[in-house]
């Protein structure tokens, strides 16, 4: 899970973003606090570290609707009304792919 944890870290230092930015760092941010620091021993200790994550990631991507202050991204050139309530799209679309890699193991 080190590879997770270095790319977001490489996306964070590229793109600038971090938690509370209204971007999908928002998302996978709290997915790789969630994994597992040790390696695990099977199948299903992987899925069930994954699908903690999977849960942390969605829980970050649902506080971003009520985050009205985008700095970065494609939000920070949308109206603060306008994000109010609403998810942020990348939050959301690191989710649903997180979930399609989790679901195709």
């Amino acid at each position: 899970m080190g590879a997770f944890t270095a790319g977001l870290e490489a996306v964070q230092k590229y793109g600038g973003a971090g938690p509370g930015d209204r971007t999908l760092v928002d998302a996978l941010h709290p997915f790789a606090r969630a994994l597992s620091p040790q390696a695990c021993a099977s199948a299903e200790e992987v899925r069930g570290d994954l699908e903690a994550g999977l849960a942390a990631a969605e829980a970050g991507a649902s506080r971003t609707g009520a985050m009205t202050k985008a700095i970065l991204g494609r939000a920070s050139y949308v109206p603060e009304e306008a994000l109010r309530g609403n998810m942020d799209p990348g939050a959301l679309a690191a989710c649903k792919w997180l979930a399609g890699m989790i679901k195709a193991l």
